[in-house]
């Protein structure tokens, strides 16, 4: 019965997803991909400003016909909310086909997701101390350090700050999961009665 507490522990966090030896290799993916994109910070701030772009224009585009829809129905909020699929579009259209507007932006609002994401992964490993706790704790506190990073150091670095940030977050995930794996990998195996 100790065995299941023991694993029910590791189960939370980035643990959960880590079973054989596909998260392993999941994790491993994830950090290469952010040693590569650290190489092309500049095309991964690009790549990411336009991706973010696309998705406001496909969410404006759904917005919008959603509401158009409802109108016939009589709804009386029809124009505030078709107006704001519309401002959807724009916005995304001037991400895509002009970047670097939304660099600046984009890496103010990235900063406040790293912290916030980084806060709460931070406050729930201290908070829970469930088993391996701490690659949690490490994602959360590297997640707030380059929330504020990108903050103290907007804008002159707008270009390849975002790139980088969003590199090393592909990093450090990458860490964790591997992390995790690892330590899942070692519970199961001093679980496992001997034969």
């Amino acid at each position: 019965m100790g065995s299941t507490v023991e694993r029910s522990e590791v189960m939370a966090g980035p643990a959960r997803f880590a079973s054989r030896g596909s998260s392993y290799r999941f994790g491993l993916v994830l950090f290469l991909l952010g040693i590569l994109g650290l190489i092309f910070a500049d095309v991964v701030t690009v790549a990411s400003i336009i991706t973010f772009g696309v998705l406001l224009v496909v969410g404006g585009v759904t917005e919008a016909l959603g509401h158009a829809s409802r109108q016939k129905e009589g709804s009386r909020r029809f124009l505030p909310a078709f107006l704001s699929g519309i401002l959807s579009i724009a916005v995304g259209a001037a991400m895509i086909f002009r970047p670097a507007v939304g660099v600046a932006g984009s890496g103010l609002l990235i900063a406040g997701w790293l912290f916030a994401t980084g806060l709460f992964r931070g406050v729930t490993a201290l908070m829970d101390r469930y088993r391996y706790w701490g690659w949690d704790l490490f994602y959360g506190l590297v997640s707030i350090l380059l929330g504020a990073w990108i903050i103290s150091s907007m804008p002159t670095s707008a270009m390849w700050l975002l790139g980088t940030v969003v590199s090393i977050e592909l990093m450090t995930r990458g860490v964790a999961i591997m992390g995790a794996s690892r330590a899942l990998r070692r519970l199961e195996r001093a679980s496992v009665p001997a034969a």
